[in-house]
């Protein structure tokens, strides 16, 4: 019997592109635009691996790495098959932690630091899984869907019970929709490519 894969350290990129030289990027408010990723690579006590990112405008980069940092370092050490059971308590733990919840709580440098984080996990669990994170996701089934869900401010309005009862009424169908999206792809929106 193997030993569980445990996430065993982790580094933190700050990579910027000057596209301000090029005027790419900007508009009427943002007139210096550096397109930046504060990147984060997961890594654990087996090959597995997990690239997360977020983004920023260019200056203020570094302190999102700092902050990325900050909030890596709570997650070394943990066992990845745990996390991936619940994702949605992980989000929870995540933006759990009283000092950073202080800065936050869930916006701004935290908000941006955390997601970074998070997309790592995701990414891993989607690489361990041997598919794309859509995929992943699409192939829940409705109670691990309600698992990979943090309820803290939907409760209110919907409650897990409630939201497992519309994703079993959804099953119908889901294969039949997975085939379109395969075949039609999904109309997304980017501006990485900068504003045309």
């Amino acid at each position: 019997m193997s030993s569980p894969l445990i996430i065993s350290s982790f580094t933190v990129h700050d990579v910027r592109f000057p596209t301000n030289v090029t005027g790419d990027g900007t508009d009427a408010m943002n007139k210096e635009c550096d397109y930046s990723s504060a990147y984060i690579v997961l890594k654990t006590s087996g090959e597995l691996q997990g690239q997360g990112m977020t983004f920023t405008i260019g200056r203020g980069n570094e302190i999102v790495c700092f902050a990325i940092t900050e909030i890596a370092k709570r997650i070394v050490g943990m066992e990845v098959e745990s996390i991936f059971a619940d994702m949605g308590a992980f989000w929870d733990f995540l933006v759990g932690d009283p000092q950073h919840r202080w800065l936050g709580p869930e916006k701004g440098v935290i908000h941006l630091a955390t997601a970074a984080v998070s997309n790592a996990v995701w990414d891993m669990m989607a690489k361990s899984r041997g598919k794309p994170l859509w995929k992943l996701i699409c192939d829940f089934t409705p109670e691990e869907f309600v698992k990979a869900t943090s309820w803290r401010y939907i409760s209110d309005a919907i409650t897990k019970e409630e939201g497992l009862e519309l994703l079993k009424q959804k099953e119908t169908g889901k294969q039949a929709r997975t085939e379109e999206v395969m075949k039609r792809g999904y109309p997304a929106y980017t501006t990485s490519v900068g504003w045309l």
